[in-house]
């Protein structure tokens, strides 16, 4: 049988969320609100910034006032992201991703970043060529817990539901996950285990060293 993993970007194919914490925390105490890193897990990761914006500070924003903001933000982690001397994927993706590749299982990428986000991301890993598709924030009308970038994948892998499993760290991305009717592997850079296993994961790692794809296809059969 031919399989599908989908692979989340921020939180679990590289820890970026230190970058984003610093990006919008930045910009929240800059238009006079209080942050939390509360709010960030619960409210802001994982989900597209138009979706946060509009719950953050006005359903009614105007598209050309979001569209400002989310430059802003973005232009905030891209320059603390490309600035930073040294970045490293997440521990043992890159080696598990080779080996998921090797064995001809499908892959792809299912993010709420930006495009130009995923660039730079992609870029300074050197890991592009590693995912057979990548669906960005512009690729969705509807964001994370929407599952719709997740109906998507599924979709451009060509497979059916059951033949495929999710990487997640958050937790909209989780019930995305599932409300499209996919397993999941929670991995808790973000929520510690027992908050991942009660969205519902299929399983929870720490990170990906000394993991198999053999480990993740057996939560398929």
């Amino acid at each position: 049988m031919e399989y599908g993993f989908i692979f989340d970007m921020d939180g679990v194919i590289i820890d970026t969320n230190p970058y984003h914490r610093i990006s919008w925390e930045k910009f929240i105490r800059g238009k006079g609100l209080p942050y939390s890193d509360k709010l960030f897990n619960n409210f802001l990761s994982g989900q597209t910034g138009e979706t946060s914006l509009r719950a953050l500070l006005d359903e009614d924003l105007s598209d050309v006032q979001i569209e400002e903001y989310l430059q802003e933000i973005d232009g905030h982690f891209r320059d603390i992201f490309g600035d930073a001397p040294h970045v490293e994927a997440f521990p043992g993706v890159v080696s598990f991703l080779d080996a998921v590749c090797e064995s001809g299982i499908r892959t792809g990428l299912a993010t709420s970043a930006p495009p130009g986000n995923v660039d730079l991301v992609m870029e300074r890993l050197g890991i592009r060529e590693r995912f057979g598709f990548i669906l960005d924030s512009t690729t969705v009308s509807n964001g994370k817990p929407n599952p719709e970038i997740y109906n998507n994948s599924v979709q451009r892998l060509g497979l059916d539901n059951s033949q495929c499993i999710v990487f997640e760290d958050s937790k909209s991305g989780i019930q995305s996950a599932i409300a499209a009717g996919l397993k999941v592997v929670g991995v808790t850079s973000t929520h510690t285990s027992a908050e991942l296993l009660e969205e519902g994961v299929d399983l929870v790692i720490k990170d990906f060293n000394g993991l198999s794809k053999n480990d993740i296809i057996k939560l398929l059969q």
